[in-house]
């Protein structure tokens, strides 16, 4: 029954919207056997099967949620990556790594990556630097590195320290600056030694830490990059926009002066509406990243201080042929006379490359 006022009028029930749980996107990268899928079952808590004799995991991007304290982890494992097959595989990962990490909307990021590397063999393959790693840093990624495998063992905590070292040299020389690289050593499976000394798991904390710092970092980093592409975007398509209708436009033989003031008048028109685009999507691209700052815990909302600036030129100067007269009908049949179509299209066109360019430039001058 639904309830009454104190006036006895029955009120309208209002519902609320379903809390939409925030999103996380891990990406897990190795080569076959290192351990990704224990290390996915240590961390988030999963029950995938592990251990020899199963299946390799097929081509593309695997798929696990799990929901908790209001954020929805989506967790991503790979095809396990090997010599013969490393071509095709940079092709397909990394490709999608720099689409979805150069998306508008942070849900579609990928937030953490971790890489891991088996510290039972201490291997690192340079082509796992130069064909993988490299690229993930230089494509705006800060790869967590897990050093799997890392529980107690014959001359383990040697192998660790020497993976630690040459991993640090190695992407230093080749990105030519600190690569600012987190190494944790975690231990994902609990269990006996042949000797009966107990394994104890370790490295779930400083993993998961990792990444939420990883998390309010890449967008304070990546948010005003992703901005002033989506400024560049917008622009550009209105610059192509007026120029195509300059280019196709009815312009009078007779009184074409007023015909040039009614295409810019339309092109000033589209050229408002683009910098409300632009601003609206700046506002979602806020509102979204103060989302996840806050469910970080540790990170003040932003304002819009962090959007690159530009100069707003809101019109395209005005156009007359008249030399400054007072336009009237008698000046424009005479300047019609004396400008032709084809002049007023080019001069127009200008008008805009110029007004174009001068935004482009006051967005380099206002870094």
């Amino acid at each position: 029954m639904a309830a009454k006022d104190y006036r006895g009028q029955q009120k309208t029930e209002q519902k609320t919207k379903p809390h939409k749980p925030a999103v996380r996107n891990i990406l897990v990268l190795g080569k076959t056997g290192v351990g990704k899928t224990s290390l996915l079952n240590y961390l988030y808590g999963f029950d995938l099967p592990t251990g020899a004799g199963l299946p390799k995991t097929g081509k593309g991007l695997h798929e696990n949620v799990i929901t908790r304290n209001g954020t929805a982890y989506h967790v991503f494992d790979t095809w396990g990556i090997e010599a013969d097959s490393l071509p095709e595989w940079r092709k397909e990962v990394l490709a999608l790594v720099r689409k979805r990490n150069t998306s508008p909307h942070i849900r579609d990021w990928f937030h953490a990556v971790y890489y891991c590397f088996s510290a039972n063999t201490a291997r690192i393959e340079e082509t796992e630097i130069e064909e993988i790693l490299v690229p993930l840093l230089q494509s705006g990624c800060k790869v967590i590195v897990v050093l799997t495998n890392a529980e107690d063992g014959f001359r383990k905590q040697e192998k660790i320290e020497g993976m630690k070292e040459y991993l640090q040299e190695e992407m230093t020389k080749r990105l030519h600056r600190d690569p600012q690289l987190e190494i944790i050593p975690v231990a994902s499976i609990a269990g006996e030694t042949l000797a009966g000394d107990s394994i104890s798991r370790f490295g779930r904390t400083e993993s998961l830490e990792a990444a939420q710092y990883n998390l309010a970092d890449d967008i304070e980093k990546r948010l005003p990059a992703i901005y002033k592409m989506n400024v560049l975007n917008k622009l550009g398509a209105w610059k192509e926009r007026s120029l195509l209708l300059l280019a196709n436009g009815k312009i009078s033989f007779v009184l074409n002066n007023n015909s040039a003031r009614q295409l810019i008048d339309l092109i000033n028109y589209d050229l408002l509406n683009t910098f409300g685009a632009i601003d609206a999507d700046g506002d979602k691209l806020e509102a979204e990243a103060n989302e996840y700052l806050l469910a970080a815990g540790d990170k003040k909302p932003m304002d819009r201080r962090w959007r690159p600036d530009f100069s707003r030129i809101t019109y395209v100067k005005g156009y007359e042929y008249s030399k400054g007269l007072s336009v009237g009908l008698a000046v424009d049949v005479a300047a019609s006379l004396l400008r032709s179509s084809k002049s007023i299209r080019e001069n127009l066109s200008r008008r805009v490359e110029k007004t174009y360019a001068a935004i482009m430039d006051s967005m380099k001058s206002r870094r």
